[in-house]
C-alpha cells in the first residue's frame, strides 16, 4: 500500500463515531456534573480556609457536608450557563436525535434559563441567551450554505481530477471515474469508435459521480464547521468563570457582625449555631472559634468587599432602583 493510500480514512465513520461519543457525553452529563461539583466543593473549602487543614476539617464538621455542598452549588450557578449552552450545542450537532427528544431537551433548556433569570445577574443571563441565539444563527447559515454547495464536484473537471479526496470511499469513486474517463478518451481517439460503448461508459461515469456527491453530502450533513465558533466562546466563558471562582476565597455564608456581651464583636461567618454554642469563621485570619450562644447579643449582616453591598440586579429587576442593603463590615473589637 502506498503512503498516499495510508493517509486516507473514512470521514463518515469518524464523524459518526464522534456523534456517538457526544451522545454518550450527554447521557453521562449528570454524573460528570456531580463529579465536578464534588471537586470544586473541595477546592472551595480549601480556598475559604486558606489551606489550613484544621480549619478545613472544622468547617466540614460544623457546617456539615450537605450545607457545604449546597453553598458550593449556589456559588457555581453561573457555570450552569455553560451546561445549558453545551446541551443546546449538542442538539444542533446530533442530527440523528428524534424531534420529540430534541424538543424535550429544548424545553428543559428554556425552563432552566427562566429559573436562572431569577437568580443570576442579568448580564450572565444575557450572555447565555446570546450564545443560544448565536448558535441558531450559525445553524441557519450552515443550512443555507449547505444548499449552496450541494454540487460537490468543482466546476472544472480537471481541477477535480487533480485533487484526490482524503475520504477513502470518495477516493475509490474518484479513481473509478478517472479510469472511466481515460477509457472514454482512448476510445474517442480511435479513427472509428462505437457510440453505444461510449454512451455506456458515460452512463457509468454519471453513476459514479452521483455516488460521489451522495457520499460528500452525507459527510456534510454530519459535519457542522460553525459549531467550533460557539465552542470557542463557551471555553472562553468557562475559563473566565473558573478564574473568578478560584480567585475568590469568600465563603458561601453571609458575613456578619456578631455583637458580644461586654461590647466586643466578631466579624466573620456563622458556620453553625445552637442554643449552647455558635461556631464562627473569622474573616481576617480565617480561624474557627466557638462562642457560647448566651454571650451573643446581636447579629447583623454586613459586606466584607470594602464597599456597601447592593441587591443583585436580575433580569426581572434590571429597571428597578437598587439601594444599598448591607453596609461595610467594621473592624473586629475585643470585649
Amino acid at each position: 500500500m502506498s503512503t498516499q493510500d495510508e493517509e486516507r480514512f473514512d470521514h463518515l465513520e469518524l464523524l459518526r463515531a464522534k456523534a456517538t461519543r457526544r451522545t454518550s457525553a450527554i447521557t453521562h452529563l449528570p454524573a460528570y456534573a456531580g463529579a465536578a461539583v464534588v471537586t470544586l466543593m473541595i477546592v472551595k473549602v480549601a480556598l475559604v480556609s486558606r489551606g489550613a487543614p484544621s480549619t478545613m476539617l472544622a468547617l466540614i464538621a460544623d457546617a456539615g457536608v450537605l450545607q457545604v455542598t449546597a453553598g458550593t452549588v449556589i456559588l457555581l450557578l453561573p457555570f450552569s450557563g455553560i451546561v445549558v449552552t453545551y446541551a443546546n450545542e449538542e442538539i444542533y450537532k446530533f442530527r440523528l436525535m428524534s424531534k420529540v427528544k430534541r424538543r424535550e431537551i429544548q424545553v428543559g433548556i428554556y425552563l432552566t434559563i427562566f429559573i436562572l433569570s431569577f437568580l443570576l445577574v442579568w448580564s450572565w443571563v444575557a450572555v447565555v441567551i446570546g450564545f443560544l441565539l448565536l448558535r441558531h444563527l450559525l445553524f441557519l447559515w450552515d443550512k443555507k450554505r449547505g444548499r449552496a454547495v450541494e454540487q460537490s464536484v468543482p466546476l472544472s473537471r480537471d481541477e477535480w481530477l487533480q485533487k484526490p479526496p482524503s475520504d477513502i470511499e470518495c477516493y475509490a469513486l474518484w479513481q473509478q471515474v478517472k479510469l472511466k474517463l481515460e477509457e472514454k478518451e482512448a476510445l474517442r481517439s480511435r479513427p472509428s469508435f462505437d457510440l453505444a460503448t461510449i454512451s455506456e461508459i458515460q452512463s457509468a461515469i454519471d453513476d459514479l459521480v452521483e455516488q460521489f456527491n451522495e457520499r460528500v453530502s452525507a459527510i456534510d450533513r454530519e459535519k457542522f464547521s460553525q459549531g467550533s465558533v460557539v465552542g470557542s466562546f463557551m471555553i472562553s466563558y468557562a475559563f473566565i468563570l473558573l478564574i473568578q471562582f478560584l480567585g475568590n476565597d469568600r465563603p458561601w455564608f453571609p458575613a456578619e457582625e456578631v455583637g458580644l456581651n461586654g461590647g466586643g464583636r466578631e466579624i466573620g461567618y456563622v458556620v453553625n449555631s445552637s442554643d449552647s454554642w455558635t461556631t464562627i469563621l473569622r474573616e481576617r485570619e480565617r480561624a474557627v472559634v466557638r462562642i457560647r450562644s448566651e454571650l451573643i447579643m446581636s447579629r447583623d449582616l454586613c459586606s466584607t468587599s470594602g464597599r456597601d453591598e447592593i441587591n443583585t440586579k436580575t433580569l426581572w429587576r434590571i429597571t428597578l432602583d437598587q439601594k444599598a442593603v448591607y453596609k461595610k463590615c467594621p473592624s473586629p473589637r475585643k470585649g
